[in-house]
């Protein structure tokens, strides 16, 4: 395989801050340990030539729904939109070419799912391997098949995701790597700057994380700017109306960094001042000396809005302590953090959540909202269920696990319909961005672009209600404002 690249050994990355790491709970996936596979993948060759590579193909066959996606209407991969080109075929058959050797890095959570600071899901590397089985039988990507690699790492132990890292770029020398919950910051900078591998992320990074990957790295979730930027754009009339703050930790992901660098900015150019701004260490002893201090600085300046832009450790502790000190305040947020999903909600005093408002580009609220099942999430979970020769229920939860291996496999799928030669660092990633359409599961729309490296593009207001212990639905997405 000719990926234009030569690993390099990464300089030594300062261990992970605990509360950081908890932070990436939020949205991380696991299965048992058992399942890892972590060692180098064996050498595979192929005797075919350039000449016998398909040429890009195009979906045949297909219908638009009504969001301008591709629907084939027969439970198969979502393709991206693409021009006729009259003259090509998908893929039919089994992939015959090259294998392109994908690393799933996703994290253990079993541990913390034990605390209550995760929630525990089936097999992530058997959904992977039977929709990759599944791809591959269908032509793979671009005619290539999926080389499948399991990387697992511990969440708890500090340093193990970069070690995961070097695994995956170094000993398997993967083509491409995906990062299923809790691969940020560090590990981020490892794979895609430092190792010059290619790296597709569930979570979004700093805006220069982007950069500094050449165009690398490729994230579902908006950057961390533009997603605490939605919560200005969405919440804008409720922070011009009464003091609010503005709440982060200093961490290793960059939520601290990008609430200095854009959101403060941002709000300063908006003409909203936050009355404090608070930013706790991601040490807890040393959290727990300040957080005080800051309660008492909220009273007086009567703050009654608190935007949150990291996770739920930290905003749990000072949420509790605000109750504590009969600060009585609203939440406000966004994807950043973790801040609009469940895991993060159930760590807060619920009666200082109660009401809380955000925005997000997932699906999460429908079931709270009393909606039917979003279709992709339907789709997917039954089509991995068939993969696996299961049933996979609407409250399972393996569903987690199986949109994560929907989406991946999916956009892969689609990627290779733009492959232009032989597939190397810089073509795959070429590819990808003329993915434009694609429906994942467990978001609303989404597709990149030449000058989009982050997936979604748009959001909807959700508020959690103590009563239910739920997030429920308030508006229709709408495209993705960051002034």
């Amino acid at each position: 395989m000719n990926r234009s690249r030569t690993p390099r050994r990464h300089r030594k990355h300062a261990p992970l801050a605990a509360a950081a790491v908890a932070a990436a709970l939020v949205a991380a996936c696991s299965s048992p340990a058992t399942d890892d596979t972590t060692g180098p993948a064996a050498e595979q060759t192929s005797e075919a030539s350039a000449d016998s590579q398909p040429p890009p193909s195009t979906a045949a066959d297909t219908a638009v729904d009504a969001d301008g996606r591709e629907d084939t209407g027969d439970g198969s991969p979502p393709t991206a939109e693409s021009s006729d080109t009259g003259d090509t075929d998908a893929p039919s058959g089994p992939a015959t070419l090259a294998p392109i050797s994908v690393a799933v890095m996703y994290p253990d959570v079993s541990v913390a799912a034990e605390f209550g600071f995760a929630e525990p899901i089936g097999d992530l590397a058997a959904v992977f391997q039977a929709l990759a089985d599944a791809a591959n039988e269908a032509g793979g990507i671009g005619g290539h098949p999926i080389d499948l690699n399991m990387v697992q790492f511990d969440l708890i132990v500090d340093g193990d995701s970069v070690r995961a890292c070097l695994t995956a770029t170094q000993d398997i020398a993967a083509d491409i790597v995906i990062g299923v919950g809790g691969v940020f910051g560090d590990p981020v900078v490892c794979v895609a700057e430092q190792n010059e591998t290619l790296l597709i992320t569930t979570d979004g990074s700093p805006d220069e994380f982007y950069a500094r990957a050449d165009g690398r790295l490729f994230t579902l979730v908006p950057s961390k700017g533009d997603t605490q930027l939605a919560t200005l754009s969405a919440f804008a009339d409720t922070l011009g109306a009464a003091p609010f703050a503005v709440f982060s930790e200093v961490n290793s992901g960059g939520d601290a960094d990008t609430m200095q660098d854009v959101l403060l900015p941002a709000l300063s150019a908006a003409g909203l001042e936050p009355a404090v701004t608070v930013l706790v260490d991601s040490d807890a002893q040393v959290a727990a000396s300040q957080i005080p201090i800051e309660v008492e600085a909220l009273r007086a300046a009567g703050v009654e809005t608190i935007i949150s832009t990291t996770g739920f450790f930290s905003t749990a502790a000072f949420a509790a302590a605000l109750e504590a000190g009969g600060v009585d305040v609203t939440w406000v947020g966004s994807d950043a953090g973790g801040f609009a999903s469940d895991l993060f909600a159930s760590q807060m005093d619920p009666n200082q959540l109660d009401s809380a408002r955000a925005v997000t580009v997932r699906d999460t609220g429908w079931e709270g909202a009393g909606l039917a099942e979003p279709q992709a999430r339907e789709t997917c979970r039954v089509r991995a269920g068939d993969a696996l020769g299961t049933e996979i229920a609407i409250d399972s939860i393996d569903v987690a696990g199986a949109e994560e291996a929907c989406n991946y496999i999916d956009l892969l799928v689609s990627a290779g319909e733009f492959l232009d030669g032989e597939p190397t660092t810089e073509s795959l990633a070429a590819a990808l961005r003329q993915v434009t359409q694609i429906e994942f599961a467990g978001f609303g729309p989404a597709g990149f672009g030449d000058s989009r490296q982050a997936a979604t593009t748009e959001v909807r207001e959700i508020t959690w209600s103590a009563d239910c212990g739920c997030w429920s639905v308030v508006g229709e997405y709408a495209p993705l404002d960051v002034g």
